[in-house]
């Protein structure tokens, strides 16, 4: 039987997963548990939980980044001759892939299997007992805010989607999920289930790397900017403000592995060497052909993904603190200088011979951005706007943003674009933000012009048909009926 994402639940997804953080993961042997008496107590429920963050951790690690940075105008590949390994990556960054793309598979399956993991989880704890009903209240918090994060991730990306809220163990019962509306997705399980995590998660995390209700009211927040709900989304952020955040005084300490999990710091997957857990994409996003000289273990063929482009480059201001810290550039040849790469995630630690760096999914500078753009959509002159965003500014040295430089709500708009599009970069939110504003299409565009004017093997047809949806899946199309999205 095919597998797609309506499936009988595995055990191996589940009951043998690798711990997101030492602190709260020593599993049990499942040697002689099925999907019908596991789990049996309440640290087998915190088991399933884990396998949730397990599956948005991966994400992170091998998925987040096509999608959030790489579609967008943020960044690029390092175009290699010798190497044409890697098409479909490619063509995903022009935008001339198709319905068959696996990136556009991938995400869909590992989307569908880490709401597979929470449906699990759900199902399931109300069949045990806890020692403290809090405990209890905590990982459904955690389940709902995992299944939320999910299904976000997938209406914004794919549109219309099969809301699938239950584990389904009869393979005939697939036949009859079809595609729901988007906005029914938001109505019964997106804002349902993210709602019920603020309710139920802790304002300080109950173990490193766990889930809060900042991480909650962030996720909340989002959902509402991305349906121009401004006035909810402030509601939602000034909570989020009274929860003790603030920002790191040096922007570079967001990505220091000696100073994970800070102050600002909301919500980032960890990186843990000691027990195997760390990120694999130092050695994608180093340039090919550069040796040992960015990434110790020796860059690949088909390094260089990942890559600044010239507009993120040029989208810095002169004296921009953060634009150290986000691009690296080398000269790695008489024909190759100036090399961009994306240095805040190329980190190795030679005594591990790792990555030991968390990834942050939300910061507070993320957040103080957010609620700058809230209250300038809801009117224009807002005196609290111009402070959040030059809080940022003043953080990365630069000068302040005000009525004179900044006269209107347009400008102000395109103010907050661009400083999110800086001080986020690498963080999996420029593609999100050009839909979420509907500026895709003009910004693609003209990043479309000025990628074929810098680089000569750029494909004709590329950037000519900007989709602001991606494909479904051709196999799923075919496989259950699905309409394909517009202009695939």
């Amino acid at each position: 039987m095919k597998k797609y994402i309506f499936q009988i639940i595995l055990l191996g997804s589940l009951l043998t997963m690798n711990s997101c953080k030492k602190d709260y993961l020593n599993l049990d042997p499942v040697t002689n548990y099925s999907y019908y008496n596991f789990p049996q107590n309440e640290d087998q429920v915190s088991q399933a939980v884990v396998a949730c963050y397990a599956r948005a951790r991966s994400m992170h690690n091998d998925r987040l980044w096509y999608f959030g940075e790489f579609l967008s105008d943020n960044t690029s590949f390092n175009y290699n001759p010798n190497d044409r390994g890697g098409l479909n990556t490619e063509a995903l960054d022009e935008m001339v892939n198709t319905a068959d793309d696996g990136l556009i598979a991938s995400f869909w399956a590992d989307s569908y299997d880490g709401i597979l993991r929470c449906n699990f989880a759900l199902e399931n704890i109300d069949k045990v007992s806890f020692r403290l009903p809090i405990t209890k209240d905590i990982r459904t918090g955690e389940a709902k805010f995992w299944r939320a994060w999910h299904y976000f991730n997938l209406v914004r990306l794919y549109g219309d989607v099969p809301i699938v809220t239950k584990v389904i163990t009869n393979p005939t019962e697939g036949t009859t999920y079809k595609r729901e509306p988007f906005l029914k997705a938001y109505e019964t399980v997106i804002i349902p289930d993210v709602m019920d995590a603020i309710t139920k998660l802790p304002s300080t995390a109950t173990e490193t790397g766990r889930l809060t209700k900042g991480a909650a009211l962030m996720l909340l927040s989002k959902v509402y900017m991305t349906q121009k709900k401004f006035s909810e989304a402030v509601t939602q952020l000034n909570e989020l403000t009274k929860l003790g955040y603030v920002l790191n005084s040096n922007y570079a300490d967001n990505f220091d592995p000696l100073k994970k999990n800070s102050k600002e710091s909301i919500l980032e997957m960890q990186s843990d060497a000691l027990q195997a857990i760390t990120f694999g994409f130092g050695g994608q996003f180093t340039p090919w052909g550069t040796g040992t000289t960015i990434w110790p273990p020796n860059s690949s063929p088909r390094g260089g993904l990942n890559q600044p482009t010239a507009d993120l480059f040029n989208a810095f201001e002169a004296n921009d603190l953060r634009k150290n810290v986000t691009i690296g550039s080398l000269d790695v040849s008489a024909t190759r200088k100036g090399v961009l790469y994306l240095k805040k995630f190329i980190v190795y630690d030679v005594a591990t011979k790792t990555n030991p760096t968390n990834f942050p999914t939300y910061r507070y500078a993320d957040a103080l951005l957010m609620l700058a753009e809230c209250l300038n959509e809801q009117a224009y002159g807002n005196a609290q706007a111009f402070v959040l965003l030059n809080q940022v500014r003043k953080r990365a040295g630069l000068p302040e943003k005000n009525a004179t430089n900044t006269p209107n709500q347009q400008a102000f708009r395109l103010a907050i674009e661009k400083e999110r599009q800086v001080e986020l970069a690498g963080e999996n939110h420029r593609w999100y933000d050009l839909i979420r504003t509907d500026r895709a299409v003009e910004v693609m565009t003209a990043h479309g012009i000025a990628e074929k004017k810098v680089k000569t093997t750029v494909q004709p047809s590329a950037y000519t048909k900007i989709r602001t949806l991606l494909a479904i899946p051709s196999r799923e199309a075919k496989q259950w009926g699905y309409t394909q999205n517009e202009g695939w």
